[in-house]
């Protein structure tokens, strides 16, 4: 340590030689001291040796104050930057090799390239390869691939990503403890916090959004993407879930497609599900092949089976009905347990409950049927609304066609009616003839378009009228159906037996008559 008022006076050579011979010292070590120099320049160096490590200081231009530039440790042989303010250090050290530990305040700019054989840590966070140090593998964020040995060609970033992962290949974790619990599984993919948190084995999984996949823990070859979406799943596999919540609840089952909001939320270990639409499938558990299209559509299945909705709130009420169809708004809407019924158009079959085998095709087809089973209707709307030909409720094995508005119907040929005697049963003569068609009132009329209406609906037609053929038939009609007593029918074909009986017995008579008038 030297210091010297840098005064060289005027003296004899020895005075002047020794005098020099102090200054020179004291510039070669920036005038080193405990305390300041006794003489200040302006831009003067000073190594304050009074600190622990000492200090690099430099007077001020205006030589009214000391500039601490950074310490000394002459025990470490580093020298550090000062912060900005005297006493307040950086950590920008240097020992052999320049390596950057860390900067306190302001911008931190790098020209040339920052390298190191070990993770680095930058403000908490790890940046590197991970644990093992495979060089294919990134680690991002603190506890990232942490515990990794062997495994190769991982990504994680994020706090924890990867944390487990000894020997997994080929995984990318991006998010708060994403994929935190894979040890062997390769192949999987997840985004967001917690995603495939419990993944252990499980492979070629993908996982994009809060919790997705949490609880997966072997399923393989799963899709979930939203939050929550196959959030329960632990061992069910090639299941594809697209929407917040989507197949939240999933357990074991397989092979099942949510697609929109809550989609398949419930189901534990139902199969070979597809739903696509928001709350679609939402209540089924167990049940297995079904399929639904539209805004709650299957909403209550639970355990029904091979089932198929198409349209918002077709199959809506079913809870355990299995092979239905359902094509339309709000189709077999009430269907609880009915199995097998076909509905095809809006609203179709839309009060059917427990009745089965039903077949609806046309807007509100059936619309009113609820036990009734065996029933097939087709089109029952006139330009003015729902009008039936007949309208089943608890009746069964009806079939009905067009409605009340129809005018014409078309066919090529005839119908061919079955009447083999060997599925007939409990033969017996007609019980009218002669007397009953002689009583008969044939009548030519027009249809209206409304009882209460005097417009008439198609052309002139001839024929009769049910109740004057329903008092001559009496009990037990045949040729005039009146179970809908307010809307009478007749079976025009079975007038023919009794024709036939009409023209055997005035051929009786026609043949007694010539007997006895030779």
């Amino acid at each position: 340590m030297s210091q010297h008022d840098m005064n060289i006076a005027n003296q004899g050579f020895p005075a002047f030689r020794e005098d020099l011979n102090d200054a020179l010292p004291a510039l070669a070590s920036n005038s080193s001291g405990a305390t300041e120099p006794s003489t200040m320049f302006a831009h003067q160096w000073w190594v304050d040796t009074s600190a622990t490590p000492n200090l690099l200081k430099q007077r001020n231009a205006d030589n009214d104050a000391w500039i601490t530039v950074g310490s000394l440790d002459q025990a470490a042989d580093t020298f550090t930057l000062a912060g900005g303010s005297a006493g307040a250090f950086t950590t920008l050290s240097a020992s052999g090799t320049s390596t950057l530990a860390a900067v306190n305040s302001g911008a931190l700019a790098v020209t040339g390239a920052i390298s190191s054989t070990t993770d680095a840590t930058l403000s908490g966070v790890r940046v590197g390869k991970g644990a093992g140090a495979i060089v294919s593998n990134t680690a991002l964020g603190a506890g990232a691939l942490n515990a990794n040995t062997t495994g190769i060609y991982n990504t994680a970033s994020g706090v924890s990503a990867l944390f487990s992962n000894t020997t997994g290949t080929q995984n990318t974790a991006s998010g708060f403890q994403a994929l935190y619990s894979n040890t062997t599984g390769s192949y999987n993919t997840a985004s967001g916090r917690d995603a495939l948190f419990s993944n252990t084995t499980g492979g070629s999984n993908t996982a994009s959004g809060l919790y997705a996949l949490l609880s997966n823990t072997t399923g393989a070859n799963n899709t979930a993407n939203g939050q929550g979406a196959l959030q329960n799943n632990t061992t069910g596999g090639s299941n594809t879930a697209s929407g917040m919540k989507a197949l939240y609840s999933n357990t074991t089952g397989n092979s099942n497609t949510a697609s929109g909001f809550e989609a398949l939320q419930n189901n534990t270990t139902g199969s070979y599900n597809t739903a696509s639409g928001r709350d679609a499938l939402f209540s089924n558990t167990t049940g297995t092949s079904n399929t639904a299209s539209g805004r709650a559509a299957l909403y209550y299945n639970t355990t029904g089976s091979s089932n198929t909705a198409s349209g918002q709130g077709a199959l809506y009420s079913n809870t355990t009905g299995s092979s239905n169809t359902a094509s339309g708004i709000n189709a077999l809407y009430s269907n609880t347990t009915g199995i097998y019924n076909t509905a095809s158009g809006f609203q179709a079959l839309y009060s059917n409950t427990t009745g089965s085998y039903n077949t609806a095709s046309g807007m509100d087809a059936l619309q009113n049927n609820t036990t009734g089973s065996g029933n097939t209707a087709l089109n029952p709307l006139s330009s003015g609304g729902y009008a039936p030909v007949f309208n089943p409720t608890t009746e069964n094995n009806r079939f009905c066609m067009g409605s009340t508005a129809v005018t014409n119907a078309y066919i090529q040929v005839a119908w061919t009616v079955v009447s083999d005697a060997r599925d007939k049963i409990n033969f017996a003569p007609v019980p009218h003839g002669l007397e009953f068609v002689k009583a008969l009132q044939p009548t030519a009329y027009q249809f209206r378009t409304a009882r209460d209406s005097e417009e008439t609906n198609g052309g002139v037609r001839y024929g009769f009228k049910a109740q004057d053929v329903l008092e001559l038939e009496g009990a037990n009609p045949v040729i005039v159906d009146n179970e809908d007593a307010d809307k009478l029918r007749m079976i025009d074909t079975a007038l023919i037996p009794v024709l036939v009986k009409a023209l055997q017995e005035l051929n009786a008579k026609f043949d007694a008559y010539v007997l006895t008038h030779p």
